[in-house]
């Protein structure tokens, strides 16, 4: 079935307006999820031991780099490729997703039953997260969520596709919304790590039901056409291949960390790259969100206009990078220790070292442009050096200072591919050296917002949460 699912009752407007729309519901979006995620982590923190932390920390890495080391970019190729938006290749995606994951998660139970042999188990370091005898059980249990993942419409992708966020973005809200009092009843009767895996699950099977019901776009159906699923391993063997990078960047600093520290270590850490996420993650959302589809546009339509509108595009971005990581460098230990108790004081430093990698994050925006050209394999060996990198970073930190020697390697690591981009963007003519130092005075700015908010709080005696509620 070719038939193609579209919008004919109303033109499409122009892509200007459709970005500005986008823009404004994934701000939206993300704004209230972050609300969520920092209220639930404030009552969880208190609720539960850095330990259970810890465990999910590591738990999620391993889920999420079997799900990158097989990840052929259905969502990329469902915006990029012409059949994008027809009902016959939407089916086929979804069908192909659908049994990726179901596999991925029997490979995932094979994986925690070899973990759990004493053997295995007996090779690793006594306080090891992975040694603990429940982290099998966890791992597997929780990484239910990857089949659940699996099932979601791909009528999500299409509307990627159309820059419509609306339905994705209340598709989200609702997922995490309506499982938070779930996990802090659970966690309040019986405090443990069960409440975490449950709540996770809770959020995954009400996605699932809401993409087929509440996102619109054709209903899908087990039909599978060999061509499209052709198409789709053709394109994203690349993806592929810049996934498992992806998954040595992302995941390698908790998995290096659970393997050498004990769960309590690992549960700081964890609180900290949260912290630290809650702001890179608006950037990486919007990124995500809007730069395949507007660069896209772009190169398709106008591509002498390319640089002009990269550029306006990252503005925003680059702005609140500069901002955002200068402030929390400069005030991560009194962030940390006004949200949290003395359990969690040394994340602070973590925190503060961590903000400079949210600097550097605009450098790397423009490899979407090269994935809209079909030049995927530059997005891939991109990826493969930003992983190495990553790892020879936090070797070369950890052996020379230790914990925090890891940490400023996880921050610092981005440099190098940040340079290898921005060498091959410039060879195409899509880049200013100029333009590309504009984040140096929002950074500079950063930091004296945030020295300024510590010796604010400072002169009015507010050290904690607590002490600010009842002031």
């Amino acid at each position: 079935m070719t038939s193609q699912f579209s919008q004919t009752a109303t033109p499409q407007a122009r892509l200007q307006d459709r970005v500005l729309k986008a823009g404004s519901w994934t701000l939206a979006g993300y704004g209230a999820n972050l609300c969520g995620r920092l209220l639930s982590n404030l009552i969880l923190t208190r609720l539960l031991f850095p330990e259970a932390f810890g465990a999910i920390a590591a738990a999620m890495a391993l889920i999420a780099g079997l799900v990158l080391i097989s990840d052929f970019g259905v969502s990329v190729v469902v915006v990029q490729s012409p059949r994008g938006d027809q009902v016959g290749f939407l089916r086929s995606a979804w069908v192909f997703q659908l049994w990726r994951c179901t596999i991925l998660w029997m490979i995932l139970a094979g994986l925690c039953a070899l973990l759990n042999l004493s053997v295995i188990r007996n090779l690793l370091p006594a306080g090891s997260v992975f040694a603990d005898p429940s982290f099998a059980l966890v791992t597997v249990t929780l990484g239910f969520s990857i089949v659940l993942g699996g099932a979601e419409s791909t009528a999500v992708f299409l509307n990627v596709r159309r820059l419509n966020y609306k339905p994705i973005v209340l598709l989200d809200l609702a997922g995490r919304m309506f499982m938070l009092p779930f996990v802090i009843i659970w966690a309040w009767i019986a405090p443990s790590v069960w409440a975490l895996v449950g709540g996770a699950l809770i959020g995954s099977a009400l996605r699932v039901i809401l993409s087929h019901t509440l996102v619109p776009g054709p209903r899908m159906g087990l039909n599978c056409e060999k061509d499209h699923v052709q198409e789709i391993v053709r394109f994203g063997r690349w993806i592929a291949v810049s996934s498992f990078a992806t998954f040595i960047a992302q995941q390698s600093d908790v998995i290096l960390l659970g393997i050498l520290m004990p769960g309590s270590m690992l549960g700081l850490y964890s609180v900290a790259k949260m912290l630290v996420d809650a702001g890179e993650g608006l950037l990486e959302r919007l990124n995500g969100a809007l730069s395949l589809p507007v660069l896209g546009e772009v190169i398709r339509k106008d591509p002498s206009n390319l640089r002009d509108r990269y550029y306006r595009f990252r503005l925003p971005i680059e702005l609140t990078a500069g901002l955002l990581g200068g402030g929390l460098f400069a005030s991560g230990h009194f962030v940390v220790n006004f949200l949290y108790d003395a359990r969690y004081a040394q994340a602070g430093d973590m925190l503060a070292i961590l903000a400079l990698g949210t600097v550097i994050y605009p450098f790397l925006i423009i490899r979407s442009a090269f994935t809209a050209t079909g030049d995927a394999h530059i997005v891939a060996a991109v990826s493969i050096l930003q992983a190495v990198s990553l790892v020879v970073c936090m070797a070369v930190g950890f052996f020379a200072f230790g914990l925090l020697g890891v940490v400023t390697g996880v921050a610092l690591h981005r440099i190098i591919p940040s340079a290898m981009i921005t060498v091959l963007a410039r060879q195409r003519h899509w880049i200013s050296l100029r333009q590309e130092l504009r984040i140096v005075p929002a950074f500079v700015v950063g930091i004296l917002i945030g020295k300024g908010v510590v010796l604010a709080a400072a002169a009015l005696g507010l050290h904690n949460i607590h002490q600010f509620l009842h002031s």
